[in-house]
């Protein structure tokens, strides 16, 4: 049978969000008479398409990725007349054979787990080779939010603290500060949770995180007098709630002439950063301690090679806190530490802003040849997600912008024991000077660093995916 069938309307259970919204507008004039079977295929292929778009857009895909994907959708399905428009949280689909125009937004704070998120990329993958049929891919697109995570909720609560744990140790924090990170990284953890699928409540959790994290960092590193870099342990735990990925796909976005995309979700960005700022400095005020305090980098407590382990322990907690799919931990955590490695070596050679480029060229190459080389090889988005997050250029900028606004030093071997100072706020002076202003224009830098080396990883992932006479890897174990 080819009867017509009704849109079909996503699950209104979706956790984390509202259902989206599928609004038809009014019928465009001139369209030609269909048959009822051309008429219901088309229609299913509209909904296909507004179900991927959706999808992709919830797993967190640059708005750029998600057009081309569609465009390539629709060729693929004989319909590269589709007009297809993609802006945050929005899909279009004007279908001029029909005679309208439907677009479907989504719901606010929607979003897709990693292993979620890999199931997007095979229907998508399969749809691009004409694979699925529209139906099909429609049904498993809107039955996707109601799938139960891989792991269970304490197991994801636990990851919040390994990641947190993880992110002190590369910072080379002292025990004490591992410890906290870790007790913090748990507290986070329960309260992303705790909001999942409380979308109202979802907006304080960064605030009330840094507020109190910030007071039990600082009030307890007053009390024990303790050489830990404080603002780092409070930044660990936080890291889940740092936009770094959210400000580099707004570059990348902004690049490629998405202004309107990638202007609103820069915006965003910086408000969820100035956000934290902004906990961070009632929680410092809550435990009275002077800003003048507030440090970034003191005598290194932990030698260098701590740091490699926090990125094995990062990419564990990561796994744990996101539900990587199944297969995908071990390339996690080598791509982690191939990133790590080289943004450090690269740091000590030449720059730090280059070494962050250089990072992020060199993994999601090697994430886009293990997608396309290994049999069953787990998407690149996927495996490359937890590196934006190691990479964090968010991070740089949340510390910089807390240090400007409290007046603190980049380092404290300036420092002098028992000094006061009249008030923490920096003057626009202050702020414009070049200390100041370096630490805000290395973090911008890093992003655009960052996004030109994802760009050329692009480009050269391209080129691969053009030698037919590669051979395929197949690893022990992938796959099972």
């Amino acid at each position: 049978m080819s009867d017509e069938q009704p849109a079909q309307e996503p699950d209104a259970s979706v956790p984390g969000g509202e259902p989206a919204r599928d609004h038809s507008m009014l019928p465009l004039p001139g369209p030609s008479p269909l048959s009822p079977e051309a008429y219901a295929e088309a229609h299913s292929l509209e909904d296909f398409l507004l179900a991927l778009g959706r999808s992709q857009l919830a797993a967190g895909y640059a708005v750029d990725d998600v057009t081309t994907t569609l465009n390539s959708v629709a060729r693929a399905y004989g319909r590269p007349d589709l007009n297809i428009a993609v802006l945050p949280g929005i899909v279009l689909v004007d279908d001029p054979l029909i005679g309208r125009a439907r677009v479907v937004s989504e719901g606010v704070g929607h979003t897709l787990r990693l292993d979620q998120a890999a199931a997007v990329h095979e229907v998508a993958a399969q749809a691009r080779q004409g694979e699925i049929s529209p139906r099909e891919g429609t049904r498993i697109l809107d039955e996707l939010p109601a799938k139960p995570p891989r792991f269970p909720l304490w197991a994801s609560v636990l990851g919040y603290a390994l990641a947190s744990a993880g992110f002190a140790l590369i910072f080379r924090v002292s025990l004490w500060g591992i410890a906290m990170a870790a007790i913090l990284g748990l507290f986070v953890g329960w309260l992303l949770v705790l909001t999942r699928n409380r979308p109202n409540l979802l907006p304080l959790v960064p605030l009330f995180a840094a507020i109190v994290s910030a007071f039990t960092v600082f009030g307890f590193a007053s009390l024990i007098d303790s050489e830990v870099q404080p603002l780092r342990v409070v930044v660990a735990p936080l890291i889940a709630l740092i936009p770094g990925a959210a400000l580099t796909r707004a570059t990348q976005e902004l690049a490629s002439g998405h202004l309107i995309s990638g202007s609103s979700r820069l915006v965003a960005a910086i408000v969820q950063i100035l956000v934290l700022t902004f906990g961070i400095l009632i929680g410092t005020l809550m435990a009275r301690v002077s800003p003048y305090d507030i440090s970034d980098v003191t005598v290194e407590q932990l030698p260098l090679w701590v740091a490699w382990i926090g990125a094995v322990v990062y990419a564990g907690g990561q796994a744990l806190a996101f539900n990587e799919p199944r297969g995908a931990i071990r390339y996690v955590v080598l791509l982690l530490l191939i990133a790590f490695s080289v943004q450090q070596l690269v740091a000590w050679r030449l720059d730090a802003v280059l070494a962050a480029g250089v990072a992020a060229a060199i993994s999601l190459f090697l994430a886009l040849l293990i997608q396309d080389r290994v049999r069953n090889g787990p998407p690149a988005f996927v495996l490359f997600t937890p590196v934006f997050w190691l990479l964090v250029p968010g991070s740089l900028g949340l510390v910089g912008i807390t240090e400007v606004i409290t007046g603190a030093e980049a380092s404290d071997a300036s420092a002098v024991p028992g000094q006061a100072q009249q008030s923490g706020l920096a003057s626009i002076a202050d702020i414009t000077g070049s200390g100041y202003s370096g630490v805000l224009l290395t973090a911008g830098a890093s992003i655009i660093a960052i996004t030109i080396g994802m760009q050329i990883a692009s480009i050269a992932g391209r080129m691969i995916r053009r030698l037919p006479d590669l051979p395929e890897v197949k690893l022990p174990g992938v796959g099972r």
